[in-house]
């Protein structure tokens, strides 16, 4: 828990990896904007999004949001609510509010929608969580959590053990084991009537290899810690020729979705 509350301080980390996706996704459809129109929000609804990091979801989605809507963003970092009070200062009707998922400060059936992107595999505890978000949903509220699945960027691991065998990017592949595509339904089950699944299409081809290098660095898994100096190089020289042999790109699965729980 200790890693995840240093790499999420702030937006920076997280921004770093968001941008990998906005610039070389093989779709077209905006990641976030895609998310958007997933949703079913009614006139009047009372909206939580729980774990709201930099805000970039309704940074995109900015020109959507419907001023009878009652929105309150949180994070458990605080720093990240800062972030994404700033990127919205513009917006009105916005509140902000630090939140630990698992007590959550409000009263039973308070939300008719209820957000949660990217953020329930850092979860301790994962079942008292889906409870307060079951308790805080009104009977007819929806819950919105989107993820990854186990081969989500698994080219990154791929490329760094190809390299050598002495830099470890397994972690990265904790998240979709904690709660991914493979897992999510079945943890969500207990606490809603359906669960379903909507998958996101699209991969990545990165033709510039020092987009991947800022990415692994702005991880949490040793091979992050591991980058510098002269295995920094290397590695730098590894990719030019791996994207040289796969005629100028080098290709990264991406595995994402989103679970709409009612």
């Amino acid at each position: 828990m200790e890693n995840v509350k240093e790499q999420y301080k702030n937006a920076s980390n997280l921004d770093i990896r968001i941008r990998i996706h906005e610039q070389y996704s093989t779709n077209q459809k905006d990641w976030h904007e895609w998310l958007f129109e997933q949703y079913e929000i009614p006139p009047n609804s009372r909206i939580l999004e729980l774990g709201c990091g930099s805000a970039a979801f309704w940074i995109k989605n900015k020109s959507r949001i419907r001023n009878e809507w009652n929105i309150t963003l949180s994070d458990f970092s605080l720093g990240m609510l800062k972030d994404a009070q700033t990127h919205l200062q513009d917006v009105s009707g916005l509140s902000f509010k630090q939140i630990d998922v698992e007590t959550i400060p409000f009263a039973e059936e308070t939300f008719d929608v209820v957000i949660a992107n990217h953020m329930l595999y850092h979860v301790p505890n994962r079942q008292k969580a889906l409870s307060e978000i079951r308790r805080i949903l009104k009977p007819s509220g929806v819950f919105y959590s989107s993820t990854i699945g186990l081969n989500h960027l698994k080219e990154f691991g791929d490329l760094i053990s190809n390299y050598t065998s002495k830099l470890d990017y397994g972690s990265a592949y904790s998240h979709a084991e904690a709660f991914g595509l493979e897992n999510g339904e079945r943890q969500l089950k207990p606490f809603f009537d359906s669960v379903t699944l909507k998958s996101f299409p699209g991969d990545l081809n990165i033709s510039n290899t020092d987009a991947i290098i800022t990415y692994i660095l702005s991880s949490e898994t040793p091979a992050a810690k591991a980058l510098y100096g002269e295995t920094l190089c290397g590695f730098k020289q590894y990719l030019e020729k791996q994207k040289e042999k796969n005629g100028g790109y080098i290709h990264i699965t991406k595995a994402s979705g989103l679970f709409v729980s009612r």
